[in-house]
């Protein structure tokens, strides 16, 4: 038989969690529905640090910006908000962007930065955002 081991949490609306429902057939990305002709065993792991470890390292770190990109919406909102309470927002700013959300960090002062890759082909003009992935 085949199997899959599912380790840790799945965010919601993904084939993951979809998984965990062990429904009877899924649709591929090209829009093809196939069997799901396996066992799906939930294994509850993580090795991702918890409150006190991802504090300790904020304040070791002291970074400008903390973006939480793992987890789901409401767990992730949760923990930025009581860091939050810990730090003042002109030291850290929080944020929790959707899947493929956009984010804008603003830093202060002039940064010189050494690119690679898309982002060195073109020249950036004065105060354009950079985006690449």
């Amino acid at each position: 038989r085949n199997g899959l081991v599912m380790p840790g949490y799945s965010v919601v609306g993904t084939l993951a969690n979809h998984l965990l429902s062990e429904p009877k057939e899924i649709q591929t990305s090209g829009g093809d529905w196939v069997a799901v002709n396996l066992t799906i065993t939930y294994v509850s792991f993580s090795a991702h640090s918890d409150f006190t470890q991802t504090s300790e390292f904020i304040s070791a770190t002291r970074p400008r910006h903390v973006i939480h990109v793992h987890g789901g919406e409401e767990e992730m909102k949760r923990l930025a908000r009581a860091l939050a309470k810990q730090y003042s927002p002109k030291e850290v700013e929080f944020l929790t962007p959707q899947n493929c959300q956009p984010v804008q960090l603003r830093f202060p002062g002039e940064k010189i930065a050494r690119v690679v890759g898309s982002l060195a082909e073109e020249e950036p003009s004065d105060g354009a955002p950079l985006e690449a992935l």
